[in-house]
């Protein structure tokens, strides 16, 4: 897990866990934006966060899990300083060796925050406890953390469905949409290329997209590639034209307009908030 902040990275085992009230004052918020290669989830049993998700923020208080998924651009912008609960970080082995995919569908589409019901909170909180006990001992038995880990997702999942519909086709396609997105978006743009990797209609591709994202398929590769683009310009070593040939536009003014459109401000604008926010 590379990209791990530096105070999370004391483990070298697939799944890992952190105390967050152990762990928030040595963060500096608002964090730089990232791309994580791994997957964790926010379970918050005190105090009050809010965390980027892509273009998104969420806010998320007591009783509320966040999920973030590998691939989504993230950072965290506050917390309260009466912050308490879990991280979990776990990498997309564990995920598939856990989940069903049906189970793994639900869990990263029906939405990035559930409120679980006050029962459910509290029974997730001393589980977290003993997944830490496990996690940290001198030789931490993987299968037992599984296990433990398992048992938590399952509580989640069935908390949430009763909020949420059960998982359809249409959000199955958009799933595998957004996955293929994360992983080919800086070579390939085209909404054919996606079409052709999940054996569908342009149509229907569009349908599915349109009705569990509530924007177009060529909207959110866009938007994709606009929030990669962020990242990039937190390297002051490049410039605007670099950046934008590296994603491969052949054409930075365009960059620009898209740029603008997507966040409503210019890649200058853009990169002078940055250096305000670090002054």
């Amino acid at each position: 897990m590379s990209g791990i902040p530096p105070v999370f990275k004391t483990l070298g085992t697939p799944l890992q866990i952190f105390d967050i009230r152990e762990t928030a004052g040595m963060i500096s918020l608002p964090t730089p934006l990232y791309r994580p290669d791994y997957n964790f989830i926010v379970h918050l049993t005190q105090g009050h966060a809010s965390q980027q998700v892509d273009a998104a923020v969420k806010h998320i208080g007591p009783h509320d899990v966040l999920f973030v998924k590998q691939g989504n651009v993230t950072a965290l912008l506050e917390t309260s300083d009466d912050v308490e609960g879990y991280v979990v970080v776990f990498e997309e082995s564990t995920l598939h060796h856990l989940l069903s995919k049906e189970k793994l569908i639900h869990l990263f589409s029906t939405g990035t925050v559930v409120h679980l019901p006050d029962d459910t909170s509290h029974w997730l909180t001393p589980l977290f406890g003993l997944l830490t006990r496990e996690l940290y001992q001198f030789t931490p038995d993987i299968g037992i953390c599984y296990s433990l880990f398992q048992a938590a997702l399952m509580k989640i999942i069935a908390a949430d469905n009763g909020q949420h519909k059960s998982v359809t086709r249409s959000s199955e396609i958009t799933f595998a949409f957004k996955e293929l997105v994360y992983k080919h978006h800086v070579e390939q743009r085209a909404v054919s290329f996606y079409v052709d990797k999940l054996a569908v209609s342009v149509n229907y591709l569009n349908r599915c997209v349109q009705q569990t994202l509530g924007t177009a398929p060529k909207e959110w590769i866009n938007k994709v590639n606009i929030l990669h683009s962020q990242l990039l310009l937190q390297d002051f070593t490049k410039d605007i034209a670099a950046v934008a040939f590296e994603l491969n536009y052949e054409d930075p003014g365009y960059f620009g307009r898209l740029f603008k459109k997507i966040t409503h401000l210019t890649p200058s604008e853009y990169r002078a908030s940055l250096v305000q926010s670090l002054s």
